[in-house]
């Protein structure tokens, strides 16, 4: 069994669980589109203006996009968690960030700090051959304030005949 709760989710932070309890391992996918956009919230698709990889510098961001403040994990004795992101699919292409084995913490935002490369790609992680647990505290930039116009009868379309 696996899951992927939202223990927060705010306008600008979220907080995400992913774990899994198959002795065999898996991957689960974090995505900045359909987990992590608010219902007043509108996601705008995230854009770098150079290649981190291939620059070996920072990029700027526009768009939504999350930098990894804080990470919590469990793994069974032995056992290695991988968290990646996500640069395309199709085949996958993943920029591995995070290799973590049995239990500890990364609190960035304590020390000032933020993990924001490839913020713009999904997060996947990885739980290799065992069981485990991620907490992400993820910061949030980018989305749009969600705008919905009301409509009350056939008197506030311009187009209806009558109007």
């Amino acid at each position: 069994m696996s899951g992927l709760h939202i223990l927060k989710n705010s306008e600008t932070e979220a907080v995400v669980k992913v774990y899994t309890t198959n002795p065999a391992g898996e991957s689960i996918d974090i995505s900045l589109e359909n987990d992590l956009t608010k219902s007043t919230q509108e996601y705008v698709t995230g854009t770098a203006d150079i290649d981190e990889l291939t620059d070996g510098s920072f990029a700027n961001y526009t768009g939504s996009h999350v930098t990894i403040t804080g990470i919590w994990w469990g793994a069974k004795a032995g056992k290695q968690i991988d968290i990646s992101r996500i640069i395309s699919t199709g085949p996958d292409v993943l920029h591995n960030h995070y290799y973590l084995i049995d239990g500890g913490h990364f609190d960035y935002k304590e020390h000032g700090f933020a993990d924001r490369i490839y913020a713009h790609k999904d997060i996947r992680v990885q739980f290799l051959s065992g069981e485990g647990f991620v907490i992400l505290r993820l910061t949030k930039q980018g989305w749009n304030p969600k705008v919905e116009t009301a409509t009350f009868s056939i008197y506030d379309d311009t187009t209806a005949a009558g109007s």
